[in-house]
């Protein structure tokens, strides 16, 4: 027996040493040691290791409870958003909830709304009274072709990073050298069951200040939302408006 133990010690040995990454990749194997460097036992190595796991499940599970509950307040944000913008009671009041609370709730350098030259009815609306100082530059209107050449005919927000965008100029005015990345929602006409293809009447930029803000991997469905909201309200005011008149 002593032959055959000490044979088998001989291999596992020899075997060791031709792969020596075996122990370290496996480190459970391992027997732990106390401050004086001797070996406790292989259970203590083993139990440190289990220990060692749980641990950093724990983290795991910690960094995505703290991502539920920032999704959570990114949604109960949005949905404020949403709320002031339907209770609004005149156009520019509208234009200040959309762009000026997702800047400052969500850290954005600037947001701004475009409408298509060609809804008549809707750009009258905002040109019967001048702009709030605070609102200057944040509302613009540009030609339709200009618009579906940026946005085509998605509902998509365009996500566009460093110098790829054109015409930036056009979305956010004189703040454009600052902006680094951004986001550009398109904005719908509520569908009214009559017209066969939805109406694009602008949309709602988003500009960030650092390369990443904006990605084409961020989910956008938050967003898109938002628009749709905002769209409703600028439409309804409008019909309003002509409904007066």
């Amino acid at each position: 027996m002593n032959t055959i133990s000490s044979l088998k010690e001989a291999q596992v040995l020899a075997w060791l040493q031709q792969n020596p990454d075996f122990l370290p990749n496996h480190p459970e194997l391992l027997p732990t040691t106390g401050a004086d460097g001797k070996v406790i036992s292989l259970e203590a190595g083993q139990l440190s290791h289990l220990r060692r796991q749980n641990d950093q499940l724990r983290d795991k599970l910690d960094a995505i409870l703290n991502r539920l509950l920032r999704n959570e307040e990114i949604y109960r944000a949005f949905h404020a958003i949403q709320t002031r913008m339907i209770l609004a009671s005149s156009p520019w009041a509208v234009i200040a909830i959309a762009t000026q609370e997702p800047e400052n709730l969500f850290n954005i350098k600037r947001v701004t709304v475009s409408l298509t030259a060609k809804e008549s009815s809707l750009v009258q609306l905002f040109h019967r009274t001048p702009p709030p100082e605070a609102l200057e530059e944040r509302l613009f209107v540009l030609d339709h072709s200009l618009l579906t050449q940026i946005l085509g005919e998605g509902s998509a927000p365009v996500i566009r990073v460093g110098r790829e965008g054109k015409n930036k100029q056009c979305y956010f005015g004189q703040i454009t050298p600052s902006i680094r990345s951004e986001a550009l929602v398109p904005l719908y006409a509520p569908d009214d069951g009559q017209a066969p293809q939805r109406r694009l009447i602008g949309a709602l930029n988003l500009g960030g200040e650092a390369p990443n803000r904006f990605l084409p991997s961020d989910a956008t469905d938050l967003l898109q939302d938002l628009a749709n909201v905002f769209s409703h309200c600028l439409m309804r005011m409008t019909s309003s408006s002509v409904s007066a008149s």
